[in-house]
């Protein structure tokens, strides 16, 4: 029998009945931009390649720091990261070294020492129906549901390089664990999982991330590797969270997967034993120019919505507005904020841009005039509040938005191609461009 504990936990969990993938392949360990079910996401960008972590590694004789990926920054992606530990409670089979909840506030490292374990199972301990590992996270500002993963989980799993023990070359050992999330803090609903594992894996063994899905440790994030499990509440029906929990699960094959099939992963596990949670992003956050969290990184006089912190043409406000990085120059050259796409052969101009649909702060205005004299200039669709691009009463462009994201897991950039209504044949003369309008604060 399980303990008292143990039945209140189960009691207070929903387990989602949401439609499962097809049985994959889901994504692998690391980098897997273009799969559709799971795509992983990367900790950190930049001109050493998405992933590889800026990582802190001493210091040279002479005391000057040594950097791994020292250009690399972490993904601008994120807006949050957990602010509280609301409950840590680990099981057994977890030592001191890791088992400091506070690991789990940081943004991501990609440090795989960088972690709060939640504690690996003995198979007594699972045959008495003791609760495993869990720690739950809140966030102050609600993760919304927008378009793809709203939010997602970095574990330390490690890609094997050797065959030992169990492990495979080139697959990961990763410990897995439930997702589960809640409004409240009371109330949580579980991502339906799939595990493909057909047999346990040893103490020290792998699997093959391919096998499995919707649950987090399976993305690399060790060895100078950084991807994380990305998490869509559109699977739960979910509008809106702020709690996050994390229950281990001991690999033996005791504990199962939406369907009732067994999960495993390396069993048993000891010091940083059970899944070991070094960060959670979230993505799907409300935001506003004044809580933009890339103004931390310039200069305190270089924070204004009309500054060019970078050097390179475009304003921070349109840095904000058009999903770039403001600390980093662009070639806007070969990366305009917004081009006109080639009429040749066209019977309707069209003009393509990318918008952040978690900006509730802005105003983007499609307009079109014969001239370049600002009097001239009229709207002719608007986006507000981080909502689609419509056409604006009197006008007719045809609008369509996709994801703007190389990675197939994610959505809230979006990528706008508005088809002016008005045919080429009928102007000499037609210009456009979008303009940005940035809302003041509430009052209330």
């Amino acid at each position: 029998m399980g303990n008292g504990n143990s039945m209140l936990r189960v009691a207070a969990v929903l387990v989602a009945a949401g439609q499962l993938a097809s049985g994959g392949p889901y994504s692998g360990a690391l980098n897997d931009p273009t799969n559709p079910f799971d795509a992983p996401v990367p900790g950190f960008i930049g001109s050493h390649g998405a992933g590889k972590a800026r990582l802190d590694t001493g210091f040279d004789v002479e005391g000057v720091p040594l950097i791994n990926n020292p250009d690399n920054f972490v993904q601008p992606l994120f807006f949050a990261w957990a602010d509280e530990v609301v409950d840590y409670a680990p099981s057994e089979l977890v030592t001191a070294d890791f088992n400091d909840p506070y690991y789990a506030l940081s943004r991501v490292t990609g440090d795989n020492w960088d972690v709060v374990s939640l504690g690996d199972m003995s198979a007594q301990a699972i045959t008495n129906g003791d609760p495993p590992g869990t720690i739950t996270l809140r966030f102050i500002k609600p993760i919304f549901d927008l378009a793809g993963a709203d939010f997602v989980i970095f574990e330390n799993a490690l890609i094997a390089e050797t065959s030992q023990l169990g492990a495979v070359v080139g697959q990961v050992f990763g410990e897995l664990a439930y997702v589960e999330v809640s409004a409240d803090g009371e109330n949580f609903t579980r991502f339906p999982s799939e595990s493909l594992t057909a047999a346990a894996v040893g103490g020290y063994g792998s699997i093959n991330a391919t096998n499995v899905r919707n649950l987090a440790g399976k993305h690399s994030n060790a060895g100078g590797e950084c991807w994380g499990t990305p998490f869509d509440l559109a699977e739960l029906g979910l509008s809106e969270i702020q709690y996050i929990r994390l229950v281990d699960i001991p690999g033996t094959g005791a504990f199962t997967d939406s369907v009732g099939r067994p999960i495993y992963d390396p069993h048993k596990t000891f010091g940083s034993g059970g899944f070991d949670l070094e960060a959670v992003g979230a993505i799907s956050v409300g935001m506003t120019y004044a809580e933009w969290p890339q103004l931390e990184t310039l200069a305190a006089d270089q924070r204004g919505e009309a500054d060019d912190a970078d050097g390179d043409g475009i304003v921070n406000l349109l840095e904000y507005a058009f999903g770039r990085v403001p600390g980093f120059p662009d070639d806007v050259e070969n990366l305009p904020l917004c081009r006109l796409i080639d009429v040749v052969g066209q019977a309707h101009a069209a003009i393509e841009f990318v918008r952040d649909e978690r900006l509730v702060d802005l105003i983007y205005e499609v307009q079109a005039s014969p001239s370049l004299a600002e009097s001239d200039w009229t709207t002719i669709a608007r986006s507000a509040g981080g909502g689609p691009v419509l056409a604006v009463s009197g006008h007719s462009p045809v609008i369509s938005e996709i994801s703007a994201s190389p990675l197939a897991s994610i959505g809230v950039l979006r990528k706008v191609l508005l088809r002016d209504g008005l045919p080429v044949s009928s102007n000499s003369k037609r210009f456009f461009r979008v303009k940005i309008f940035i809302t003041p604060p509430s009052q209330s």
